[in-house]
C-alpha cells in the first residue's frame, strides 16, 4: 500500500559537510573575539579582588580550568540539546563526528523525529543561552573566574554552527518539518497543494 501523504512533502538531506566552514571559522573568530571582550569584563572584578594571575604557579589552574572548562561547556552544550529534545518526545543519541574530514564536532540527534521549525529552533538555541548564561555567572562570581573566560567565549563560538543552521533552517516555508541527524538535518517541505 502506498502512502497517501507521501506527495504532500519534498524530502531535502542537508549534512555538516555542506556547510561553508570558512564562513563558519571566520563567523567563530569573531564570535569568540566579542565573547572574550563580554567575558573579560564580567571578570574584571574577580580579577582585581583575588589576581588570579599573580604568580606563575596559578598558570597550572590556568591550564586546567582552560582544557576542563572547555570540555564540561561543550558536554553540558549537547546535554542542554539532548534535554531540549527530550522535552518534545524525542530520544537523543550523542556523539562525535568529523565535519568535512577535518573539523571535529560533538552531536547530540535524535533520527526519526521530526521537529517543528520552532521547536527545533529552541533545541539549536538553548544552549547559547544557558551554558552561555551559567558561565558568564561563573565568570562574574568566583574567585576563579577569570580563569573561565577562555572556555566561555570558546563555547560561545561554537555556538555558531547551530546558528548557521537555524539560518538555512529559517529560509524554508511555514508548515516544515526538521529532523536532525548524526550528518545534519533532514527538511521535510510541505508541497504546495494541488490545484
Amino acid at each position: 500500500m502506498t502512502d497517501p501523504t507521501a506527495d504532500r512533502w519534498t524530502t531535502v538531506e542537508w549534512t555538516m559537510d555542506q556547510l561553508d566552514t570558512k564562513r563558519m571559522a571566520n563567523q567563530g573568530l569573531l564570535w569568540f573575539a566579542l565573547g572574550g571582550v563580554a567575558f573579560v569584563a564580567l571578570a574584571i572584578r574577580q580579577a582585581m579582588e583575588h589576581d588570579p594571575f599573580a604568580s606563575w604557579w596559578n598558570l597550572v589552574p590556568f591550564v586546567g580550568l582552560l582544557v576542563l572548562g572547555t570540555v564540561v561547556a561543550l558536554v553540558l552544550h549537547e546535554g542542554v540539546h539532548g534535554l531540549v529534545m527530550a522535552r518534545y518526545g524525542a530520544k537523543p543519541q550523542f556523539g562525535v563526528g568529523m565535519m568535512q574530514g577535518q573539523v571535529p564536532y560533538a552531536y547530540a540527534t535524535s533520527p526519526g523525529f521530526r521537529y517543528t521549525k520552532r521547536q527545533f529552533w529552541w533545541v539549536a538555541m538553548m544552549p547559547t543561552f544557558a551554558v552561555n548564561g551559567v558561565l558568564a555567572v561563573l565568570v562574574f562570581t568566583l574567585p576563579w573566574g577569570p580563569y573561565l573566560v577562555l572556555p566561555a567565549a570558546f563555547h560561545l563560538s561554537g555556538c555558531v554552527g547551530d546558528w548557521m543552521i537555524l539560518k538555512m533552517i529559517g529560509e524554508q516555508p511555514e508548515g516544515t518539518l526538521v529532523e536532525d541527524t548524526r550528518d545534519g538535518v533532514i527538511l521535510h517541505v510541505p508541497n504546495p497543494p494541488a490545484r
